[in-house]
Order: C-alpha cells, then sequence, then structure tokens
C-alpha cells in the first residue's frame, strides 16, 4: 500500500516536472547553498569575522546552479567562469561605488539597464544579468571596506567549488536518466488524455513531448528518429482519440486502444534506447558561427525596449524607494527588475506584478510567524532556509508566486536571525514591495505601451506562419527533415501563444470575448491535423497513376490552405502573409506533385477544413474598436 502510495505520488511529480528536470535543479541549488553556507560561515566563526562576508558565495551558489544547464563539460565550465566572473565584478563595483551614493545608484540602473537587455540571449546571458543585478545590490547595501572587500571575494571561492562539487559529482547531469523519466511523463499525460480528453490535456501532452525531444537532443541515440516518429505516434493518436470522443461506440475504443498501443511502443523503444551520450555527435551538433553572424545574432536578440521600461520604472522607483527607507529602497528596485523580466505587454505586467504582490505578502505573513520559533533552534532554522532555497529554486522559474513566496520567507527569516524587529522589517518590504509594482504598472501603461492585443496577435502571426510552413514541407519526401523541424517550431509558437494568453485569462478582470476560445479551439484542431500530416506515412504499392491523382487534389488543397493563412498572416502579422507568399513564389511550386505521398491526402483535407474554419472565426466582421483578440477592463482600459 506504501509502495502504490509513493508511485502515485512520483506520478504525479514526474506529470508536473517532465523529466523531473526542476526538483535536480532544487536539489543542487540547495545543497549548494547549504554547503558553501557551511565552509563559509564556519571561516568567519572560526577567524572571528563578520558573518555578512559570506554573503557573496552564498548568493552565488543559490543562483547558478539555475542556469549551468550546458551538456559539454568545457561549456559547462565556461558557463560557471563567467556567472562567477560577472558576479564578483559587479559586487567589487558596487562596493567601490557605495561610498558615493549619487554614483552607485547610477551604477545599479546601468547594470540593471544592460541586464534587461541582454536578457534574451540565453540562459548563460540570464543568468550573468540576475546575479548582476542581486550582487550590486548587495554590495551597495555592505558597503564594505577595501579588506572586507578582498576578503569576500576571496571566501566566495567557495560558491563555485561547491557548485561543481554539487553538479558534477553529488547530483551530475544524467541526461539518459531524465530522457527515460521524460518518455514516462509522456505516457502519463497521454493515459490523461485517454481518462480525460479534454484539450487542456492535449496541449500539456505537447508541453511534455517538447521537453522530451529537448531531452532528446542531449542524448542523440542512434535510433533518435524512430523515437521522435514514436513521439509524434503518440500525440497523433492521441488528438484522434480527444477530437473523436463522445458517446462509447466502437470508434471511438478503436482509437482509444490505437493511443494505447502507442503509449506501449514509446515505452518499449525508450527502454531500448542508448543509456550513454555520444560525445561524438554532441560536439557535432552545435554549429560554430563566424563573428559577424555572431554579432547579427546577438543585436537581434537585445531587447531595448523593456529594458528602457524596466531602467525608468528602476528610477521613479528609486525616488519613492529612498523617501521610504534609506537602507531598504533597493527592494522597491529589485522588484521593478524582476517584475519586466520576460514579459512582453502589459497584461504580462500586471500579472506579473500581481503574483509578486500575492508571493510576498503571504511569505511576510509566514516569515513573522516562523521566527520566534526558530530563533533558539538552529537546527530547525537552517532546515527551513534550506527548505526556502529548494521552494524557491524549484518554482521561481515555472511557478513566479510561489518562488517569490519562499524567497520571502527566507529574508525574514535571515533578518530575524541577525536580530532585526520583524514587524517594522515586514512592514517596509511591503511597503516597497508595492511601491515597484505600482511605478512598474503605470510605466508599462503609459510608456511606450505594448498592448496586450497587439502581443498576442503577434504570437498568433508566428503560429500561422509555422503552421504555414508546416503544410509546404510536410508533402515533399526529400525534406523530411524539414518538415519535422517546422512541427516542432509550430508546436513552440502554440506554446509561446498560449504563455501570452494565460495572463488574460487568470485575471478575474477580463471580460472575454466568447469568440477567443472558439477561435483557439480551432488552431487547436489545425495543430492536430498538421500533426497527422507530418506524421510517417508510406505509399503501400498504390498505383502510380492514383498517386499522381491524389497528389493533384493535395496540391489544391494546399494552395487553398496556404492562400487562407496568407490573408490571416496579413491581417495579425502587419503585412508579413503577402511577403512569405512573394517569397514562395520565388521558389516555384509549394509542393511537388510527384513527390506527394497518397496516403497523406485525407489528413490534408481535413487540414484543409479546420483551416478554413479557423478562418471563418478569425474574418468575422468585428467593430473598429474590437477585433477577435480583443478584451476590455472593466471600468477601464488597459
Amino acid at each position: 500500500m506504501i509502495a502504490a502510495a509513493l508511485s502515485r505520488v512520483a506520478d504525479r511529480l514526474l506529470a508536473a516536472d517532465p523529466g523531473l528536470v526542476r526538483l535536480h535543479t532544487a536539489l543542487r541549488v540547495a545543497l549548494a547553498c547549504l554547503l558553501t553556507g557551511l565552509a563559509s560561515i564556519a571561516w568567519t566563526v572560526s577567524q572571528d569575522q563578520s558573518i555578512t562576508l559570506a554573503a557573496p558565495g552564498i548568493l552565488f551558489a543559490m543562483v547558478a546552479p539555475l542556469f549551468v544547464r550546458d551538456a559539454r563539460r568545457t561549456a559547462w565550465f565556461g558557463t560557471l567562469f563567467y556567472l562567477y566572473l560577472c558576479a564578483c565584478v559587479c559586487f567589487a563595483m558596487a562596493s567601490v561605488l557605495s561610498r558615493y551614493p549619487l554614483a552607485g545608484d547610477a551604477g545599479f540602473l546601468v547594470v540593471m539597464f544592460v541586464g534587461m537587455l541582454c536578457q534574451a540571449c540565453g540562459p548563460r546571458a540570464l543568468g550573468c544579468a540576475m546575479l548582476g543585478v542581486v550582487c550590486f545590490y548587495l554590495g551597495l547595501y555592505l558597503h564594505p571596506s577595501t579588506a572586507h572587500v578582498v576578503q569576500s571575494l576571496l571566501l566566495s571561492a567557495f560558491g563555485p567549488l561547491m557548485v561543481v562539487l554539487v553538479g558534477r559529482v553529488i547530483v551530475p547531469m544524467r541526461v539518459a536518466a531524465s530522457f527515460r523519466l521524460a518518455v514516462h511523463t509522456v505516457t502519463l499525460r497521454a493515459s490523461r488524455v485517454l481518462h480525460a480528453p479534454v484539450a487542456a490535456h492535449l496541449s500539456a501532452l505537447n508541453e511534455a513531448a517538447l521537453s522530451l525531444e529537448e531531452q532528446l537532443a542531449l542524448l542523440n541515440p542512434s535510433n533518435a528518429e524512430t523515437i521522435r516518429e514514436r513521439i509524434v505516434e503518440v500525440e497523433v493518436a492521441a488528438g484522434q482519440y480527444a477530437f473523436a470522443s463522445g458517446p462509447a461506440d466502437d470508434a471511438v475504443k478503436a482509437r482509444g486502444d490505437v493511443l494505447r498501443h502507442a503509449i506501449a511502443r514509446l515505452k518499449e523503444i525508450a527502454q531500448r534506447s542508448a543509456t550513454r551520450r555520444d560525445s561524438s555527435a554532441l560536439t557535432g551538433a552545435f554549429v560554430t558561427l563566424t563573428a559577424p553572424q555572431r554579432f547579427a545574432d546577438l543585436r537581434s536578440k537585445l531587447c531595448w525596449l523593456p529594458a528602457t521600461r524596466a531602467t525608468t520604472a528602476a528610477l521613479l522607483a528609486m525616488l519613492i524607494g529612498h523617501s521610504l527607507s534609506p537602507e531598504r529602497w533597493f527592494w522597491a528596485v529589485i522588484t521593478t527588475f524582476v517584475v519586466f523580466l520576460g514579459t512582453r505587454s502589459r497584461a504580462d505586467t500586471v500579472y506579473r506584478g500581481a503574483q509578486r504582490l500575492v508571493g510576498t505578502l503571504a511569505g511576510a505573513l509566514v516569515s513573522v510567524l516562523l521566527v520566534a520559533p526558530l530563533h533558539d533552534s538552529p537546527v530547525l532554522l537552517v532546515i527551513a532556509m534550506v527548505l526556502c532555497v529548494f521552494g524557491w529554486a524549484y518554482y521561481i522559474l515555472s511557478a513566479y508566486a510561489p518562488g517569490v513566496f519562499f524567497i520571502t520567507v527566507l529574508v525574514g527569516l535571515v533578518y530575524g536571525e541577525l536580530g532585526f524587529a520583524m514587524g517594522p522589517l515586514v512592514e517596509l518590504r511591503i511597503e516597497e514591495v508595492l511601491v515597484g509594482c505600482l511605478v512598474s504598472f503605470a510605466v508599462a501603461i503609459l510608456m511606450m505601451p505594448l498592448a496586450a492585443t497587439r502581443h498576442v496577435e503577434a504570437r498568433l502571426a508566428a503560429v500561422l506562419g509555422a503552421l504555414r510552413d508546416v503544410v509546404r514541407l510536410s508533402g515533399a519526401g526529400p525534406q523530411a527533415a524539414e518538415a519535422v523541424v517546422a512541427m516542432r517550431k509550430l508546436d513552440r509558437s502554440w506554446h509561446d501563444l498560449r504563455i501570452a494568453l494565460r495572463p488574460l485569462q487568470t485575471q478575474r478582470v477580463v471580460v472575454w470575448n466568447p469568440d477567443v476560445e472558439l477561435a483557439t479551439g480551432s488552431l487547436l484542431c489545425c495543430l492536430h491535423w498538421a500533426r497527422v500530416l507530418n506524421g510517417p506515412a508510406r505509399r503501400d504499392g498504390l498505383q502510380d497513376a492514383v498517386a499522381l491523382n491524389a497528389a493533384e487534389v493535395g496540391a489544391a488543397h494546399v494552395e487553398s490552405i496556404v492562400a487562407r493563412l496568407d490573408t490571416l498572416i496579413a491581417r495579425y502579422g502587419g503585412g508579413v502573409g503577402g511577403a512569405a507568399r512573394n517569397e514562395s513564389d520565388e521558389r516555384g511550386p509549394m509542393m511537388p506533385a510527384i513527390a506527394f505521398d497518397v496516403n497523406r491526402a485525407p489528413a490534408l483535407a481535413q487540414l484543409d477544413g479546420a483551416v478554413a474554419q479557423l478562418f471563418d472565426r478569425l474574418m468575422q466582421p468585428v467593430s473598429d474598436t474590437r477585433r477577435v483578440f480583443n478584451w476590455e477592463v472593466r471600468g477601464r482600459g488597459v
């Protein structure tokens, strides 16, 4: 009975965390932070030095494991080196500038601007941005002497050492094991479709499949293409079962059996797949870019507008925060940084700010309740702190509100152990966070606003463009590999659209236009038939004349689909459809008739019908003040 209960808990954990990646990362963060704290604090106690000397190393061990994700050993150590260098430089600069308040404040704004500017340049750049901001804040807050700066930097070496010990020895990255767990996650989510065939479970299955393919890219076994085919087979079978759900007739039962068979086939091939990484294949997977190509790629990823917004909000929060507390104004400024980090519209900013407020309020309350009972119990206090670090690392990149809750509790426990009065401190933290959120809301709404409508429409245009590429490529045999890449691009675009819609779906003040849900359902149907079209198909010995006739019919469907998608892209993507059409005309025919597989014709016909329904949903007449993807806020516009 206990074993069955543990198995159910493990299954639920896997369903929420594909491959247990977040769990392993949180374990690395908690252990690295604990070991760094024990080593550095023990040294400060033995030398009768201030405990704050250990802060930079502990902070590094708390943040760095979140962003050291490289599979190759050289890249892993390279990322760790850049993170540590950035943390040390920012802490040292802040310590020097802390003697000149205006220069320190200006430097803090510059670091925030650079961090926001480079946020989309990959995990390494994002990690440097976060470490740069928090270490600069730490240097300004502690304003240490030159001797203390040197001691803190020397002592901070425990941070990367413990990260290496934990990340390479104690809890190493085992790609093969994570891959098998990710396969188990896919099968669990596919089984959920059998019990409740709803669109939400199909989207969750697609997310797990994307995570599985990321693990597959790291493992790169010899049968990778076969595994990808089995993944698509499970997704197709799940979609067919979900869209055919209804009375328990023979057809629905048959499709359920097909889904169960696909799940079993995926489990079987996962068990027989390679259990060791192919180092040569991993090395060959990385493409070397020239210096101009790297520079152009970097320029395309710089976020100038979000950086300008965040820095403006930080300046206003700094001015207001200084009036509330000359020592704690950093909380207001850092709030603006994290609220704007990764947001692309006003709705995203409001959603992130609300999450931070809720997490801060709940964490402040719990910290007040825990400080007194744990003050005289050092062991329990350390356990509570480690649990807070674990919870923060587990949630911060996926569920922001719980992550803020755990970090707020941790801050309260630290300040309480240092002897600060908790009542005024909690009140001040709530005030500073509230100031940062309100300033962020005001800047997001008034300064160069990006309306949520335009943001969603841009994501919708990306989905439509990716769908067009899938249709163009899926019928040509020699381009099968390109078709698979295009299908996964479509999946990721759909995932980005769902993320863009999430803040609007969770805000009670939002009044939805009911056509949104209808259009979203039609779009999900298009994705399903695109996946069927992109799946494996065989001729099965049909006559060439029949195949040629089916190819001609398929080409007609392609032209119909592409024409509708071009119109939608032109409407929601600002004329991108016309440019794409001209580009395709230059390339030649959309799909060579002789290369078209006859077995794809039924799926193509179904996709044509789904696109026609989507076209009707999105192109219906609307007023000038409201379009299909438009909403209003009760009492005021956003």
